[in-house]
């Protein structure tokens, strides 16, 4: 069924019958009056077609009303009918039929005015009842309902557009919509008129957005049509219109937090997230100059992410300072400044001028779980009537949505870097544990090789090829056992298993320990190991992670030092921390591969000075050690001139 809203609030309490019905003859709404002529109720009336209520004896007028609606274009009609009353009397009346086009399913539709013959007399009376109707209309409709000439004039005027205008009937007349509206509607409205007074065609529920010139904006679902002389000639127009302003308000309410919603998925970055809710608004509202300022409690600082202005560079990332921004965080409430409030607050000291000063000027807090998390400004340097209290509440009414949407974007940004960071690690770790299989094989094919030789050659190999024999498989076994160690050093720390218990040691101490531990190996090479560190210097650190760090330089010394070499283990106070270094006068290494040291995804051991090698990992499984303590570790080093190993941990204090 189709439903005619505004034909019911206007004629469900005229004095005089109406009837609608479609191209079928199916009955679509019965007024009051004329549910009381026919004796049927609304919802009754609903369920019948007007051939369900014509006599048989009235053939003549049935017929002459279906031909004409067949045919019907857009002229009004009239016949004479006899209905059929809900108590089996007749009633006959005269029809005055007007077709129309429903806007939505553009469907014709026809409005009928049912005036009993028993109430007409004679022309004259008829004719005043008709003008009684009119007036009736006129004065209690609520709805603006206004009469034009071919020129778009007011004729005649409904006391709901007087009221509208805050103007009496006498002085709309004459007027046109250029005197009570803004150019682009006024505009729009003169050439819908002109249009129907040129085709006759009907402009039905039409909306449309009236700048007014008072500054307002209203909305209002317009029917206009053309109005006829008796000789059916077209001598202007007229129109109803209905107020949708609120429901308007409330339709663009939705539309603006779903786009501002979907700018999450839609943009790459914050930057296009703002543009987009930028461009939300200026489709309801004057928004030459916005920008977004977000406030970062755990860092005090205040950044403007998005910053569109006619005259004022984007403010840089700052400590709240005291302009209206911050006037806004510390109080939490929507405000609207003007140049004289704005003086006022100058004046007590709450704020100061910060750019350059608008005419009208509103900041409205964005807010989770009432915390105040930025604020977003508009302003006006040229319009002090540009933002009024609607504005201040529909921005309001959007800005908990806004402020939910950059959480979830701060949110989804953080997410997508850590899953980068994710796949890179990963892919890291990937090539890092295929390097760490191939290094782990190899000395196992050395053992190997060498125990196939000595079962297969044993008898006839001599003693001190087998002692060579045995060096080599002893030194596969030791760079496997360390590479092995450190590998389960490492996987521990990386999954939380290896535990921190950071403790108060003396530097001399550990140094000597580790020195101790790694002379055997150094004598081999006749490499001298010295230590150069205070007895009274204490480091707070984990004794276990600090013993790996200094036992894999030391050994690193060691294997790239020539014979009669030496390596110096050293320490220095600096500021909070210990600063440890290991330093040989080793074959040392040049930029390029200074640079490849630390990183996971590259193979970077080579060979000692004696061909020893190297288990791929002590120096990351340094380096995350020395994190853990909350250290850093840096080396110097120049081709042929040695290496020196640095890292730092907390000194320790009373």
């Amino acid at each position: 069924m189709i439903t005619i809203p505004w034909f019911e609030s206007v004629f469900e309490y005229l004095a005089f019958g109406v009837l609608v019905f479609d191209s079928k003859l199916q009955i679509l709404f019965a007024n009051k009056e004329c549910r009381k002529y026919l004796k049927y109720s609304a919802k009754e009336l609903l369920h019948l077609n007007i051939l369900d209520i014509s006599p048989a004896n009235d053939i003549t007028s049935t017929n002459k009303l279906i031909k004409n609606v067949n045919i019907a274009k857009k002229n009004t009609f009239s016949i004479k009918k006899k209905f059929i009353l809900k108590n089996k009397k007749e009633l006959c009346s005269d029809l005055k039929i007007n077709p129309i086009i429903d806007k939505k399913s553009r469907e014709k539709l026809f409005v009928a005015i049912i005036i009993p013959v028993k109430k007409t007399k004679s022309t004259s009376k008829n004719n005043a009842s008709e003008i009684n109707y009119l007036n009736i209309l006129l004065e209690n409709s609520p709805d603006q309902i206004y009469f034009k000439d071919l020129q778009s004039r007011f004729i005649r005027v409904s006391k709901a557009m007087s009221d509208k205008h805050s103007m009496p009937e006498e002085d709309l007349i004459g007027k046109t919509d250029f005197d009570l509206f803004g150019l682009e509607h006024a505009q729009s409205a003169f050439n819908d008129e002109q249009n129907i007074i040129k085709t006759g065609k009907r402009i039905v529920g039409k909306e449309e957005r009236e700048d007014r010139k008072d500054g307002g904006v209203t909305w209002t679902s317009s029917s206009k049509l053309p109005l006829y002389d008796n000789k059916n000639n077209i001598i202007g127009t007229f129109g109803i219109s209905r107020d949708i302003t609120d429901k308007k308000r409330i339709d663009q309410r939705h539309e603006a937090i779903l786009r501002i919603s979907e700018s999450v998925f839609n943009s790459s970055d914050m930057h296009s997230m703002f543009a987009i809710i930028h461009q939300v608004l200026t489709a309801i509202m004057v928004v030459d100059n916005i920008f977004f300022a977000l406030y970062d409690e755990s860092s005090n600082l205040l950044t403007f992410p998005y910053y569109v202005d006619q005259y004022d560079n984007p403010r840089e990332a700052c400590q709240p300072k005291k302009g209206l921004t911050e006037y806004v965080l510390r109080k939490g409430e929507a405000v609207l400044i003007n140049i004289d409030k704005f003086k006022m607050l100058q004046d007590t000291g709450e704020v100061d001028i910060i750019g350059t000063p608008a005419k009208i000027w509103m900041g409205v807090p964005l807010k989770i779980a009432g915390k105040t998390i930025g604020v977003i400004v508009l302003q006006d340097y040229n319009n002090s009537e540009t933002y009024s209290e609607p504005e201040m509440q529909f921005v309001s009414f959007i800005a908990e949505q806004i402020a939910l949407v950059i959480e979830r974007k701060k949110n989804a940004v953080k997410i997508a870097e850590y899953t980068e960071e994710l796949q890179q690690l990963n892919a890291t770790k990937d090539k890092f544990f295929s390097i760490i299989a191939h290094d782990l094989k190899n000395p196992f094919i050395t053992i190997m090789g060498f125990v196939e030789l000595l079962i297969s050659d044993f008898d006839t190999l001599t003693d001190s090829e087998k002692l060579d024999f045995l060096k080599e498989m002893r030194s596969a076994s030791e760079n496997s056992h360390a590479l092995l160690q450190n590998l389960l050093q490492w996987s521990r720390s990386q999954t939380g298993f290896i535990e921190f218990n950071p403790q108060k040691l003396n530097v001399f101490d550990i140094g000597t320990q580790n020195i101790d531990l790694m002379n055997t190996f150094a004598k081999r090479k006749g490499i001298e190991l010295r230590i150069n560190i205070p007895k009274d210097l204490f480091i707070y650190a984990d004794a276990d992670m600090l013993n790996t760090v200094i036992r894999n330089l030391l050994s690193n010394a060691i294997k790239f030092t020539q014979r009669k070499g030496e390596v110096i283990l050293e320490s220095i106070r600096n500021k909070d921390f210990i600063e440890i270094a290991i330093m040989d006068n080793g074959r040392g290494m040049n930029e390029s591969t200074i640079n490849e040291l630390f990183k996971l995804n590259v193979k970077h051991t080579s060979r000692g000075t004696e061909n020893e090698s190297g288990s791929g990992l002590g120096l990351h499984l340094c380096k995350e050690f020395v994190n853990i303590n909350g250290g850093q570790i840096w080396v110097e080093s120049l081709p042929g001139q040695g290496s020196k190993f640095t890292f730092s941990m907390p000194a320790f204090k009373n």
